[in-house]
């Protein structure tokens, strides 16, 4: 019989891919959408930028309520709001801009519960903080990669529609069958058991929220950068690759969109991020001093963006990918500090102030891309601001405390069921 603890690791785990994945996808149905509409792609995805506001302003007021009404009932809120709201897309009428627009802020809204709930239910929860949040971040990993694949598949075996519809489909299975385990006992919550030798103050406390306070926004901007971006990247950078393949396989009779393989790269960078960040939580974070770590993946961030924004084809790829896996470790880093220096009955409002800055910067990061592709063409200076980005970020983080290693956590109970 599975225990408590691991049914909420598998319900969070299972919400975090879908949440990435549905609240990334539309970067790459996009494509699609804008030559069936007969709209600049540019325009269309200025459409989502209403649901990456929602996506963190929402975040705040959804960590109140799981911290008012409890993380697993939060959950099934997220499921089958995520769920309706991508159905809704699908059946929006062809060329209703406003009507998508709407359904879009759907996802974005929905979306946004995950991280202020999901989160810190996995960390409570947790045996071994760093393994779970590997386990946990590899599926959102996994999310990310299926954001390429999953629409890829979808358009060219039916249309832009199955693409939204039956992701759709899948949250409302999840959610109804969650909402089960909930009303059955077998998944609950618990308090976050008190660090062994650490005291927390309210001094320390400002200091670890004002410092990443400036980390997380600016990162996250590289983030949705890299999210949105990197389709319009490798569509024109890994153009030659592409067409080779396509070739070839034409040659063999199997005809394949371009869609299909910027999509499939696209996967290919949260696929190795997603194992990356599985190995750290297991032999990184439980192991090494978080600020250290936090560091130097933000000081190597610099290299990333310099590849993704001055290579061609392959070197770009390596750059995505390396941008992506860096990522991978600090977002962790962020999740458990926040964790040990709020308040367990704080820890939903802690989460939610996270992700309103964390997913507050897509807007931004929209915007940039629309304005510097259509100003120079091409998307090399904004990787190359993003550099500089990286620098400051690795500056600002050298101002945490450093003896959070010291605040190890006691193996907690097994978690039993509210």
């Amino acid at each position: 019989m599975i225990d408590p603890g691991r049914r909420v690791l598998l319900f969070s785990s299972i919400g975090h891919a879908l949440m990435h994945m549905m609240t990334a996808f539309y970067a790459v149905i996009v494509l699609t959408l804008a030559v069936s509409w007969n709209l600049p792609a540019e325009d269309m995805l200025r459409l989502y930028a209403p649901a990456t506001i929602l996506l963190g302003i929402v975040s705040l007021p959804a960590g109140w309520a799981s911290d008012r009404f409890g993380a697993p009932a939060m959950m099934v809120v997220m499921f089958l709001g995520l769920g309706l709201s991508s159905i809704a897309c699908g059946l929006v009428p062809t060329g209703d801009t406003l009507a998508l627009s709407l359904a879009l802020c759907g996802i974005g809204a929905f979306g946004a519960f995950y991280h202020s709930v999901g989160i810190g239910w996995v960390i409570r929860t947790a045996r071994e903080q760093g393994h779970a949040m590997g386990v946990n971040g590899l599926w959102g990993s996994a999310g990310l990669a299926l954001y390429g694949i999953v629409p890829g598949v979808l358009i060219t075996l039916a249309s832009w529609r199955a693409a939204f519809i039956v992701p759709g489909l899948v949250c409302l299975i999840v959610g109804t069958v969650l909402w089960i385990q909930i009303r059955q006992g077998k998944v609950g919550d618990r308090p976050m058991p008190q660090a062994r030798s650490t005291q927390v103050g309210r001094r320390d406390f400002w200091r670890v929220f004002s410092v990443l306070s400036v980390t997380m926004a600016l990162e996250g901007v590289i983030w949705q950068a890299l999210m949105f971006g990197a389709a319009m990247v490798f569509e024109v950078k890994l153009a030659p690759e592409i067409s080779a393949l396509r070739d070839g396989l034409a040659s063999w009779g199997v005809a394949t969109q371009i869609v299909l393989w910027v999509g499939l790269a696209t996967s290919m960078i949260y696929v190795v991020s997603g194992v990356a960040q599985y190995a750290m939580g297991r032999r990184i974070i439980d192991r090494y001093p978080l600020k250290a770590t936090y560091v130097v993946a933000s000081a190597l961030q610099v290299l990333a963006m310099l590849a993704l924004a001055m290579g061609n084809g392959y070197v770009a790829l390596l750059g995505a990918i390396g941008s992506a896996v860096l990522s991978a470790a600090a977002g962790p880093i962020e999740n458990i500090l926040i964790a040990r220096y709020t308040p367990s009955r704080y820890h939903g409002l802690g989460f939610g102030a996270k992700f309103v800055v964390a997913f507050g910067a897509g807007p931004l990061a929209i915007l940039l891309i629309a304005w510097v592709r259509e100003t120079t063409g091409s998307l090399e200076l904004l990787f190359l601001g993003l550099a500089a980005t990286s620098v400051v970020i690795t500056l600002v983080a050298l101002l945490l405390p450093g003896n959070e290693r010291d605040a190890s956590l006691p193996a907690p109970q097994t978690a039993p069921a509210e």
